[in-house]
């Protein structure tokens, strides 16, 4: 029994994290921590104040030996002085309960924004990773509000605490051993709580992942994402059900946990509350034997039911405290994670001239979980000012190939150099400025046509006139002048006064973005796969003038994307195959002349 006691204890301790709550929460607030915990002494100094003198009242009024005007003007001096402590008790505490929420307010804020700097400083292969939007998801159901709570339940324990010595001190005094015989019946009901708190946390871990899983399917159901689909297929009435299905095998395992602790909290419930009984019975038979004086007796029926509930409280706020902090352990698992590319301890200088070219150079990857290589000794080059296209079936590996060549991953083996040197020399922000990427998933932000296009170089001062130009140059600036607040147009149905485009618009948008970045390379993935044939064509037609000394790489199906690249890749399960001009590919034996033999317009 001892030893499982013991065992119980120090899982308590280890579970705590209490050391790293405080610093984070002394972080954030600084004075303001000390200036509450100031106000907290000052509050039960007062109701001690307020509790000695009420005590004194009782004591005038009960003795017999002065006259009745000596009586009462003891009287008023003590309700004076009682009432006077108890307004200023009233007044710390609810200047205490507003600084404390202030002080709450801004752990919240604070937390909310660790959350999102980590989610930017973390590379790509976490969001590639179920475990690690299971992280995600406990530490955003922890985050902002643990914090929170383990400040208020600090605030709450502190204050019960300190009011439990007032109390405590005056029971004492009564008699020795009624402190110690409700402490000891209040026990049981603390341990019942810190093991549901175990028990809650440990069924949390478990179920994140059906937790996500049913916040996934709501947003199906609700978001525009999915809008048109679900309606065309009928696919709602089914995802509800699918949902419910979920949220009720969810809820049912809660509830039976919450029932088995309710029913051992009732058990323990109501041991402490013959231990009440047992104390007052104790008070009574010590004053039949005269060892109370009538002062101690009244004293004791005014402060006991408060000190029952005082303890309960106490208790409540311990068991609480640890299962905010074994829940707020998720929020640190999640701002522990270090991203997995390394930065150089000297990082090279990025070449200055722009005539460089980025290479690829016996590069192997295999995705981080995976067994099996997606790219196998890949060599190709992008000098500047060309245009190199790359080919092949879905699968072949061209995603993974500009995942690399834009530093979202390292490769496995081999090496990707700019300009000749190692790009794992080059500091990461800085050598990603020198790509621009156009993915085939490019990004829809619900936002103005401007800030849709100026997110191509977020950090640059760069002149209105830039974001119009690149917006002529990918065909954007067309639908975007037709709007009546042009480029302050917030595009999209999400918000009010949005203005919905078609995906052909979306995607010269995010075109625009690339050439307004300042990028020595740009990489097209299926760029124009929503353009029509004209705005395809118009794009293409004098696309050498548009992009200057830029390389770019364009991946893309279509024969009027890639046939007037300057150098053409045919890949094929992770390696390539083949490589020259399209005249020279289109009359060699391979997968390239055999595609486009048969599909003339598509390769």
């Amino acid at each position: 029994m001892v030893k499982g006691f013991t065992s119980r204890l120090h899982k308590f301790r280890s579970n705590l994290h209490l050391a790293r709550t405080l610093r984070l929460i002394w972080s954030v607030t600084r004075g303001g921590a000390s200036f509450t915990v100031a106000l907290i002494m000052i509050e039960s100094a007062l109701f001690l104040g307020a509790l000695y003198v009420f005590r004194l009242l009782v004591d005038a009024m009960a003795r017999p030996a002065i006259s009745t005007e000596e009586k009462s003007a003891l009287v008023i001096k003590y309700l004076l002085m009682a009432g006077g402590a108890t307004v200023l008790y009233v007044l710390v505490r609810a200047i205490t309960a507003w600084i404390t929420e202030l002080q709450a307010t801004k752990i919240s804020e604070h937390i909310d924004d660790k959350i999102h700097a980590c989610a930017v400083k973390l590379d790509l292969a976490f969001y590639e990773s179920p475990a690690y939007f299971d992280t995600m998801k406990r530490a955003r159901d922890a985050g902002p509000e643990r914090p929170n709570a383990i400040l208020t339940n600090l605030v709450d324990i502190t204050k019960n605490g300190m009011m439990l010595l007032v109390m405590g001190s005056v029971l004492i005094s009564i008699s020795w051993l009624l402190l110690p015989l409700m402490a000891l019946f209040i026990l049981p009901t603390l341990m019942v709580r810190v093991s549901f708190a175990d028990k809650m946390y440990k069924w949390r871990r478990e179920h994140t992942p059906l937790e996500r899983k049913s916040s996934y399917l709501s947003t199906i159901i609700t978001s525009d994402v999915h809008a048109k689909e679900v309606k065309a297929f009928g696919l709602g009435n089914y995802l509800r059900t699918t949902y419910r299905s979920i949220r009720r095998q969810i809820q049912d395992e809660k509830l039976r946990l919450t029932k088995r602790t309710t029913v051992n909290e009732i058990i323990t419930t109501v041991l402490a509350t013959l231990g009440l009984f047992c104390c007052i019975g104790f008070i009574c038979i010590s004053t039949v034997k005269g060892n109370t004086t009538v002062g101690d007796v009244t004293l004791f029926l005014v402060i006991f039911p408060q000190l029952f509930n005082l303890l309960n409280a106490l208790s409540s706020g311990i068991s609480n405290l640890y299962q905010n902090n074994i829940f707020v352990s998720n929020l640190y698992e999640l701002l522990d994670l270090k991203p997995v590319l390394e930065e150089p301890a000297q990082p090279a200088a990025i070449p200055q001239k722009r005539d460089v070219t980025l290479a690829i150079e016996g590069v192997s990857f295999t995705y981080p979980h995976a067994r099996d290589a997606t790219l196998s000794n890949i060599s190709l080059q992008l000098p500047a000012g060309k245009i190199v296209a790359v080919v092949g079936l879905n699968g072949a590996g061209k995603t993974t190939l500009i995942k690399l060549l834009s530093r979202l991953y390292d490769p496995s083996a081999g090496k990707i150099t700019m300009g000749g040197i190692d790009i794992r020399q080059f500091r990461s922000e800085e050598f990603k400025k020198q790509v621009s990427v156009v993915f085939q998933d490019f990004g829809r932000y619900n936002l103005t046509a401007a800030d849709n296009i100026r997110f191509g170089d977020i950090d640059g001062n760069r002149p209105e006139d830039d974001i119009r130009e690149a917006a002529m140059q990918s065909g954007a600036h067309d639908f975007i002048r037709k709007f009546p607040k042009g480029y302050d147009t917030t595009m999209g149905r999400v918000f009010e006064e949005g203005r919905e485009v078609s995906i052909g618009q979306w995607q010269k948008l995010a075109i625009a973005r690339a050439f307004y970045s300042n990028s020595r390379f740009i990489i097209l993935d299926e760029a124009t796969s929503a353009l029509d044939a004209k705005a395809e064509q118009e794009l293409f037609e004098s696309f050498r003038e548009k992009i200057g000394q830029r390389g770019v790489l364009i991946i893309s199906h279509r024969l009027s994307a890639v046939k007037h690249a300057d150098h053409i890749y045919v890949m094929s399960d992770g390696k390539i195959t083949q490589h020259g001009t399209h005249e020279e590919l289109v009359s060699m034996p391979g997968e390239y002349a055999h595609l486009f033999t048969k599909k003339p317009v598509i390769i």
